[in-house]
Order: structure tokens, then sequence, then C-alpha cells
């Protein structure tokens, strides 16, 4: 089993991969449905996400990003980036599996969830205040996203019982 430390700028680089995953998926959700509010909001949030991808591009420029993180999280991050794919990959994003906005809302939640935890992690393993405070935006941007999804779950369920 490996040992060496993760450095910040590895766990930016999962990041970025994760942020790119989320804009393929918003853009793919936004053209699968008629509905033209949950059209716009996959939309925006596929250019929110290319937004985020570019803030992380910036960490990697910063000196910062070759610091370690903090012993005993590096086997977190690790299995995150092995097995915990936060958006779907291409394969997943399917008709099949995605057939009502409901499912990809579902989608879009559990994906934004998975993206603070992992992020919030980052932020407690650096000790670099520039990357705390580029991470803390993005985690209040994440937890907006996150409500956003969930009450136009919320909102579908009650057109639809109504």
């Amino acid at each position: 089993m490996e040992t060496r430390n993760l450095t910040v700028g590895e766990i930016t680089q999962m990041a970025i991969t994760m942020e790119e995953k989320g804009m393929h998926f918003y853009t793919w959700a936004a053209g699968q449905f008629q509905d033209i509010s949950i059209k716009n909001m996959f939309s925006r949030l596929a250019e929110e996400e290319k937004e985020h991808a570019g803030i992380f591009r910036k960490i990697l420029s910063l000196p910062e990003s070759g610091e370690p993180v903090k012993t005993g999280r590096e086997s977190y991050f690790r299995l995150l980036a092995d097995t915990g794919d936060i958006f779907p990959s291409h394969s997943e994003i399917t008709r099949d599996n995605i057939k009502r906005p409901a499912d990809a809302l579902a989608y879009g939640i559990q994906a934004e969830k998975d993206a603070i935890l992992f992020y919030q992690e980052l932020y407690n393993s650096t000790e670099s205040e520039k990357v705390r405070d580029t991470l803390s935006k993005l985690l209040e941007q994440e937890k907006i996203h996150l409500v956003e999804l969930r009450d136009t779950m919320d909102e579908l369920k009650f057109s639809q019982t109504t």
C-alpha cells in the first residue's frame, strides 16, 4: 500500500475532474427534458461547474498546491478518487438510467452532497489561507446548488400530486 502523502494539488486535480464531470452531466440533462425551467437550471449549473473547474485550476498555480494534506486523511481522498465518483460517468448517463427530470435531480442532489463532503475535507486538510478562502466560497456555491436542486425536486413532487 502506498504511503506517500497526497498534495493539495493532487486533490485539487481530483476536484477539477469532478467539476468537469458535473459540467458534462448538467449539460446532458439540460438537453433531455422539455420543461424550460428545468433546462435553464441544468444549463446554468453546467456553466457554474465549468467556472468551479477554472477556480480549482487557479489553486493548482499556487505554491501551496505542493503542500501535503494532513496525515491520516490520504486514505479518505484515495477512496473517493478510486471509488467515489461524484457525478455519474458518461456510460451511466443514458435515457435508460435517467428517464425523468426527477432522476436527473436525484443524481445532482447526491453529487452535490458528495462534492460538499470532499471539498470540506480538503478545506480541513490544508493550512493555506488562500486555498481555504477559495474552498469556503466554492462550498457556499455547492450548497446553493444542493438547495436549488432539492427545491426543484420538491416542486416537481408537489406539481405531480396536484
